[in-house]
């Protein structure tokens, strides 16, 4: 009979090193698990600060509509409120995908128009602020042909 408990005892040691060899496995993965939720949550927090990064960025800015009045084209573009009319004002030839002519005038779309060619130095915000310009839709105008 104690060769059947010898036996025996062999079996359960080998459960037992087996169901601790498992533990030690769901340790391992549990800590692996951990490791990956706390990357998880550094990852979250960086990107919700890149959101709060990217809304406080886009808070300085507004959209612009632009119309060139002769050809009838239109552009709208995100712009800093503190760019000046004149940056505006070259910006939209970009925007509109249209050359500059020498006499053109860079106005108001309001009716009637204003214009803002003395303006060119104020940035929107300060412009806004005067009462220059009363939302961000501009006009372009050319010179056209006459007698």
């Amino acid at each position: 009979m104690s060769m059947d408990k010898g036996a025996g005892d062999n079996a359960q040691d080998g459960d037992l090193n087996k169901a601790l060899n498992d533990l030690e496995k769901a340790q391992e993965h549990q800590a692996r698990a951990r490791a990956e939720e706390a990357a998880a949550d550094r990852e979250i927090g960086e990107a919700i600060e890149e959101v709060k990064a990217a809304e406080e960025h886009d808070r300085d800015r507004v959209e612009v509509h632009v119309t060139h009045v002769n050809d009838v084209e239109h552009a709208s573009f995100k712009e800093r409120r503190t760019a000046t009319l004149g940056e505006v004002w070259d910006r939209s030839y970009k925007e509109l995908k249209i050359v500059r002519k020498e006499k053109d005038i860079f106005q108001t779309a309001g009716d009637p128009p204003k214009s803002l060619m003395t303006h060119l130095g104020l940035t929107l915000e300060e412009a806004h602020k005067q009462k220059v310009i009363t939302d961000y839709r501009f006009g372009i105008v050319s010179e056209t042909g006459g007698a």
